[in-house]
């Protein structure tokens, strides 16, 4: 049986990392990151994800949080000049137009770091392995690999057939491997292995 349709793509965020994904033989997903700082690069066993990812909204609170604070700051500054006859009029200026200037410039980047993403998981410990940027190049990109990367995942379970004890197996291993590479951090491996052990047990009763 033929498991495989490769397909490749490659994602450019507004202000964020390239990511690259590339489907080799039907069987695992390689994943480049990079970023003028540094360079990652791992592989993800089709087998071992969750059948659909999830949709996630990243919103960049701390941009968010400063335009809060401007405005609240313009609105307490006015306020106090109408109503205990407060002002600094020789600095007033300044500090409208300082405030000002910064909550616009936040305001552009809190707009430039939303982005919609699909967050694949592991299968059974839904430990997060990767996340693609909605409609990133365009949609038919996109949609185009996501196709591909779904039929891959659903012949590469029914060619293996494999029992769910050893389906676990597999995925504590990838795990152990993306931990010492430093994908996922090890307090996260260690839940996801004390998970999966739990489970295992019960898949073996």
């Amino acid at each position: 049986m033929s498991l495989t349709k490769n397909a490749s793509l490659e994602q450019q965020g507004r202000l964020g990392p390239v990511r690259q994904f590339q489907i080799v033989n039907g069987k695992e997903i390689r994943i480049k990151i990079k970023n003028k700082a540094r360079q990652q690069s791992y592989a993800v066993q089709l087998l071992a994800l969750a059948d659909k990812g999830h949709l996630r909204i990243h919103i960049a609170w701390h941009w968010l949080i400063l335009i809060v604070i401007c405005g609240l700051s313009l609105i307490g500054y006015y306020l106090g000049k109408v109503i205990f006859e407060f002002s600094l009029a020789a600095y007033e200026f300044s500090i409208t137009a300082g405030l000002g200037l910064t909550g616009l410039l936040a305001l552009v980047l809190f707009l430039l770091n939303i982005s919609r993403k699909r967050v694949f998981v592991s299968r059974y410990a839904k430990v997060d392995l990767f996340e693609i940027l909605i409609s990133n190049p365009d949609y038919r990109s996109y949609k185009t690999f996501l196709d591909t990367l779904s039929g891959n995942l659903q012949k590469a379970r029914q060619f293996w057939d494999l029992k769910p004890e050893h389906q676990i197996a597999g995925e504590m291993r990838m795990l152990r491997r993306l931990a010492s590479q430093g994908i996922i951090t090890e307090s996260v491996y260690q839940k996801a292995k004390d998970k999966l052990f739990s489970m295992s047990d019960k898949k073996s009763r």
